[in-house]
């Protein structure tokens, strides 16, 4: 039943239980790949939220199954369950979207901010202006998360300089 809830979800067919902010946390997952071989790997996530995340994987899985996710932030670990593949990344690595089986654990080490009616379609993401360093929270889509995932930012003018530059994405942290 939760898992299907999670599925609709994903797919954008539920309502999110909480936001989704754009996070490159480095993580350390435990796991057996899909051809049954038991892998440790560094690797980082995509975006979080109190209840899941999407992380960046060498390996491939199978959904349903239970991995093992160490956050270095914070050095907490967690029981997490495979939702979905979400894509590739490059041709080196995959996404996938993971489930928290305990979120009130909270491996992030983050407060989450309240969900609004624009966490629904989009994921928080910090970005800041490399001139004048001015920052701005920007509701991204999963194509621009993607974008500013493997350029690492988003060419934008900025309304304080007036210069167009490669905006960074920079830490979101909401107390």
């Amino acid at each position: 039943m939760l898992e299907n809830s999670v599925r609709e979800a994903l797919a954008g067919n539920r309502e999110r239980r909480t936001p989704r902010i754009a996070l490159d946390l480095p993580i350390r997952v435990f796991a057996t790949d899909f051809k049954g071989r038991d892998f440790v790997e560094d690797s980082n996530t995509v975006a979080i939220n109190m209840h899941g995340a999407k992380i960046r994987l060498g390996h491939e899985l199978i959904p349903d199954q239970e991995i093992r996710i160490l956050s270095g932030k914070t050095g907490r670990e967690a029981i997490f369950r495979v939702v979905a593949k979400a894509g590739n990344a490059d041709n080196k690595t995959t996404l996938w979207g993971v489930e928290c089986m305990n979120p009130e654990h909270n491996i992030w080490g983050l407060a989450f901010p309240v969900l609004g009616p624009r966490d629904q379609s989009g994921v928080r993401a910090m970005l800041q202006c490399p001139e004048c360093r001015v920052r701005e929270l920007l509701f991204l889509d999963e194509p621009l998360l993607e974008k500013v995932a493997t350029t690492g930012g988003l060419l934008r003018g900025c309304l304080s300089c007036g210069k167009t530059a490669l905006w960074k994405q920079v830490p979101y942290y909401e107390s």
